[in-house]
């Protein structure tokens, strides 16, 4: 089979022929329809997480979208021609102290598609049929891809924080992770506020479900979101510490500002900003298997699917350039 291959961290992905997978008991066979690019790749490849345990040579990808071609012994549920997805979680042990109070993406012991094991870069794609999910017939299943974990991510925090009809959902940063945050809540029934810098994007927030956007470039966006009686819920999607500092100020009593952006960089709170209105800030990563059966049902239901550029496998490396330089559209999807 076709893959691309990190051989070595901080060098281009090598595409090169690699056997097709041997499917074990519990195990599938798919064959990959799509795999979205995600920035995590990226840390990956350029090295970012090199003593994270990483195997070499390991194919990346984690947004894995398919067709069942084999079942393993002992598989139910799952068959030759199913529609499916493999996402970041490959594996969690069921009994650890995360596992057991209902949060097992937080397993130490957990498996990493495209980390820790050989993820979706390739033609061919196996995995246990237990964390394997059904993809809905009403998604197509290249667009569907990046929801395996761009979907996922913003959509755990909002089902997280119960019903929101009525509420104020900010969601700071319009972009792979942003843009599928507007339109759940906005499906939701929330009154959603984009936040966002500079006007460009304006239109696209608008078009999603945004009621109102903000343009953190000519005024703090805490403060604007304050002026219209603070938000319920914010969800945190770009990659900037300022932005973080700023949105504190923009929460509304018993607030909650969520973290979905991997921010490297320090930020200062002042704790007694958090103190009034009991303010929270939380982080939040991925979802239980459980949150992305009800996201993939909920996407489905809704008509809500990820804005992609396509492209094909043996153009990885492009892509992921294009992605160093902030020039992808939303998300990328690799196809076979």
């Amino acid at each position: 089979m076709k893959a691309a291959v990190c051989e070595a961290f901080a060098k281009p992905l090598v595409v090169k022929e690699m056997p097709e997978p041997s499917v074990g008991p519990g195990e599938v066979l798919i064959r990959m329809k799509g795999c979205g690019v995600c920035h995590s790749d990226l840390h990956l490849v350029d090295g970012d997480w090199a003593d994270g345990g990483t195997p070499l040579p390991i194919i990346p990808g984690h947004e894995v979208t398919g067709v069942v071609e084999k079942a393993g012994e002992q598989v139910a549920g799952l068959k030759p021609g199913d529609r499916v997805g493999v996402p970041w979680m490959q594996y969690a042990c069921g009994v650890c102290p995360a596992c057991r109070s209902g949060a097992e993406m937080l397993c130490a012991a957990q498996k990493t598609t495209g980390v820790t094991v050989h993820g979706g870069y390739a033609e061919w794609v196996k995995a246990p049929a237990a964390f394997t999910h059904r993809i809905p017939e009403g998604l197509d299943l290249v667009d569907a891809a990046p929801l395996l974990c761009a979907g996922i991510t913003v959509f755990s925090p909002l089902r997280r924080a119960g019903n929101l009809a009525g509420k104020t959902v900010a969601v700071a940063g319009i972009g792979g992770l942003g843009h599928l945050g507007i339109r759940m809540a906005a499906a939701m029934g929330a009154h959603v506020v984009a936040i966002t810098r500079g006007g460009d994007k304006k239109d696209l927030a608008h078009e999603l479900g945004a009621h109102e956007v903000i343009d953190s470039g000519k005024e703090k966006a805490g403060k604007q979101l304050a002026r219209i009686g603070g938000a319920d819920l914010i969800l945190l999607t770009g990659i900037s510490a300022q932005l973080f500092e700023e949105c504190i100020p923009g929460l509304g009593p018993n607030g909650t500002l969520v973290v979905l952006a991997a921010i490297a960089e320090a930020a200062k709170v002042i704790p007694a900003a958090l103190l009034t209105g009991q303010k929270r800030i939380e982080g939040s990563v991925i979802g239980t298997r459980n949150d992305m059966d009800a996201m993939l049902t909920f996407a489905a239901d809704h008509g809500i699917a990820p804005i992609v550029e396509r492209h094909p496998l043996s153009a990885v490396n492009d892509v992921l350039e294009r992605m160093r330089r902030g020039k992808i559209r939303l998300r990328a999807v690799l196809t076979p």
